[in-house]
């Protein structure tokens, strides 16, 4: 647990092991905790597009892009397939592997003995040919 979260849940005043509980102080069931949801993101004026399961996703794509593995990310959220957690580090990768090419291409061009571009900047976008002669 991060420990902005952590010194916020030990600022709650709470008389159960749930954080969110209902009027009665007791958790909510999963109709209950969705009707909840909804009025408080109606009440919020937010779009009713901003649904917990979002929040959840933004986590596992954060542990993805801090390098976290599936099996990290499975325990974190509480997949039950590995699969459900490859989801967030399939597009992470890509990131990653994006970024690690084009450092690798730098540094092979920095290494290479031939630094100088194969076309002169003046000649791009010019006809290699002139005009009116041919080639036999």
């Amino acid at each position: 647990m991060v420990d902005e979260l952590r010194d916020a849940l030990l600022a709650i005043p709470r008389s159960h092991v749930t954080v969110i509980n209902s009027q009665l102080g007791k958790p909510y069931s999963l109709s209950g905790f969705s009707r909840f949801m909804r009025d408080t993101i109606k009440a919020a004026g937010l779009p009713m597009e901003c649904q917990p399961h979002g929040l959840r996703k933004t986590l596992g794509r954060l542990l993805a892009d801090a390098s976290c593995t599936p099996h990290e990310i499975m325990a974190r959220l509480g997949h039950k397939t590995l699969a459900e957690a490859e989801r967030y580090t399939r597009e992470a990768d890509r990131q990653r592997a994006a970024k690690r090419s084009v450092i690798k291409l730098s540094e092979h061009l920095d290494q290479s003995a031939n630094k100088l571009p194969q076309t002169a900047i003046e000649v791009l976008g010019k006809s290699s040919k002139t005009e009116g002669t041919s080639n036999g």
